[in-house]
């Protein structure tokens, strides 16, 4: 079950590092098959003509907005599960998977309700009838996966907390490959399979999410992984863990909301600077999208690892493992960050036609842009890392404060007034948000400090645990 290794001979600094690592790797090769799977479902719906392309994507990133909000509030899960297990409190963590599971499966309702009238929303705002009417046919049936989704980002969520994150990236590959299959046999009609068109792409992700959800629930269940006394919960309990879920979850929801607006915020500016600058800006983005899902899963990890060391009671450890996450996060931008700049002609043409007359304009603008992205992510993963250790100490808002400040109160005047006042155009939206991750990083690293040293301070006999570094 839920072990509390308590005991002061715990890990020492080498073994902080190593499991760090060994939370951190699954978790992005889990990320990145996700991603690849978002991948594969553009290609398919690109094979059936342009409008479906456009209108999947649509209704993809519609989805994805909605569902990264909810998914936001359990994420909470994490901090709770890891604290709860290093204190040894069993029944703790019962309450907030229960809690967890019912926020996810009444948030799947008004989610289903909005995106099943997506054609009447999308006609008032001005898009295409015909891209509105294919949208909601992949809505109608991208819907069925909107409850697995969320019920499975709790069970992710629990197994990371502790410290179980093999699983998830098994099931994660094996969905990756099974909804490339599935795809392509529901869209066009192969191994015998009706051809259902665009609906097919949100049939086959629907199927593909409710077996992972059941693979890692029976996985959880053999493996005696599931707290128990989690069926005779009462209902005083399980609106605690609510309220506990929510309360830290709705400062994490609103941080993810607050980077989903940068962006699409960033894509609109640089639409004014015509469609090669956007070209480049949408390719740049997706490049560094990747490189960021190894601090992310770091970030992740010190959230368990912090966690569990602060429910044990020692934070010199939690101090540690949040400063030995932000130097193995820091290696890894560092080497990429080289690795962009030394090959970013080669990365770059990875994505264009050597055909496409605009070919050389896009890739003008877009070395210029992966220079500055190379330090844009040094920032990014700093922030993404410093964060997670600070949901490590059940410190959510503070993340979203620093992001408000430093997306948009500082990052995005900064672009537009280099990009638009002085004249610097692309790259100066690029400068101004790296500037804007740069302060965000700074002030989550010094609360970070700030909080664990008080704690440090506060609880003098736990220094005992610095022994075990020596």
């Amino acid at each position: 079950m839920m072990d509390s290794r308590l005991a002061a001979g715990g890990p020492g600094r080498r073994r902080e590092f190593f499991r760090i690592l060994s939370l951190a790797a699954p978790l992005a090769a889990a990320q990145i098959a996700q991603m690849v799977m978002n991948l594969t479902d553009s290609v398919v719906m690109g094979r059936i003509d342009v409008d479906s392309l456009a209108a999947g994507s649509l209704g993809g990133n519609l989805s994805f907005m909605m569902i990264i909000m909810v998914q936001g509030l359990t994420m909470s899960i994490q901090p709770l599960v890891a604290q709860a297990r290093g204190s040894g409190d069993v029944s703790s963590a019962g309450r907030v998977i229960a809690a967890g599971l019912l926020i996810s499966l009444v948030a799947s309702v008004p989610l289903i309700a909005v995106l099943t009238q997506i054609d009447h929303i999308l006609i008032a705002m001005g898009e295409p009838e015909t891209i509105a009417r294919l949208t909601l046919r992949y809505e109608l049936a991208f819907v069925w996966a909107i409850p697995p989704s969320l019920l499975l980002a709790v069970v992710r969520n629990y197994l990371m907390a502790i410290e179980r994150p093999r699983p998830t990236m098994i099931v994660t590959v094996a969905a990756c490959l099974a909804n490339g299959v599935l795809a392509w046999a529901l869209v066009f009609g192969h191994l015998g399979l009706p051809a259902l068109g665009l609906a097919g792409s949100g049939y086959a992700t629907a199927i593909v999410w409710w077996a992972s959800l059941v693979v890692l629930i029976a996985y959880a269940g053999r493996a005696r992984l599931i707290p128990p006394g989690m069926a005779a919960l009462t209902g005083w309990e399980i609106r605690a863990g609510v309220s506990a879920v929510l309360r830290i979850g709705w400062p994490i929801a609103g941080v993810m909301m607050v980077e989903v607006g940068l962006f699409a915020g960033s894509a609109l500016l640089m639409g004014h600077f015509g469609p090669v600058a956007l070209a480049a800006h949408q390719i740049c983005l997706g490049i560094i999208s990747l490189t960021f899902m190894v601090p992310l899963s770091i970030g992740q990890a010190t959230t368990v690892r912090v966690g569990f060391h602060i429910g044990a009671g020692f934070p010199v450890r939690a101090r540690d493992a949040g400063f030995m996450a932000l130097g193995m996060g820091l290696a890894f931008t560092v080497f990429s960050s080289a690795a962009l700049v030394l090959c970013s002609h080669a990365v770059f043409s990875l994505y264009l036609d050597a055909n496409d007359p605009q070919r050389d304009a896009v890739l003008a603008i877009g070395v210029h842009l992966i220079l500055v992205a190379a330090a844009f992510q040094l920032f990014d993963g700093a922030q993404a890392i410093a964060s997670g250790a600070l949901r490590g100490l059940k410190d959510s808002r503070a993340a979203m404060v620093a992001g408000l400040v430093g997306y948009w109160v500082l990052g995005m005047p900064i672009g537009i007034g280099l990009a638009f006042g002085l004249d610097f155009g692309p790259i100066g939206l690029w400068w101004g948000f790296a500037g804007g991750l740069a302060a965000t990083a700074v002030l989550l690293i010094l609360r970070f400090r700030h909080k664990i040293d008080r704690l440090i301070i506060k609880h003098p006999e736990r220094m005992l645990g610095v022994l075990d570094y020596k």
